[in-house]
């Protein structure tokens, strides 16, 4: 069983990886739909590292999950996206091509999330105090909903028939 202070230490060092991760993407993209996405992620995991230092400066007994839960905005997936189509704008009317070290970022950035729910999952499981459990939940559901941005956006690109086809529900008679 880890130190609460050791487990939030760990989670910090992954949310900074995660950070420089996405933001290397987001440089090295050409695709405008692809960098915006990667900057929202990359915006999110500053939360989450803002909220975790927090916490290691001032290890306490029993961290406040409430404090350090505000730190982070709760966000849906259509929160995000809103973000985006604000940087993009009416460039995502036009088709975007798919651009195959974005596809390979995303499906690297996708494995990142998914290890982070895991470890996350597992720290909550763990974690013998309420408050510590709240924490890491919290930020397995944030890993989630990155994970599945990253999802979503990836079958934009490789399939945007298919992703209009599911987003808004079209009716094929035939």
């Amino acid at each position: 069983m880890k130190s609460t202070l050791e487990a939030m230490k760990i989670a910090l060092d992954m949310e900074r990886k995660g950070y420089k991760v996405y933001m290397e993407a987001a440089q090295k993209t050409p695709n405008k739909l692809g960098r915006a996405t990667l900057e929202a992620i990359a915006a999110k995991e500053l939360e989450h590292i803002k909220a975790l230092e927090g916490y290691c400066q001032r290890p306490e007994a029993d961290p406040d999950a409430s404090k350090m839960m505000g730190i982070i905005k709760h966000s849906e997936k259509k929160d995000y996206i809103r973000q985006i189509t604000g940087k993009v704008g009416r460039e995502l009317e036009a088709k975007v091509k798919t651009d195959v070290d974005l596809t390979d970022a995303y499906k690297v950035a996708m494995d990142f999330e998914r290890e982070s729910y895991v470890f996350y999952k597992d720290l909550a499981q763990e974690a013998s105090l309420p408050s510590v459990k709240a924490v890491f939940k919290f930020l397995m559901e944030q890993e989630n909903t990155h994970y599945e941005l990253f999802q979503e956006t990836l079958e934009y690109l490789d399939h945007p028939g298919d992703w209009f086809r599911e987003q808004e529900r079209w009716i094929v008679e035939g």
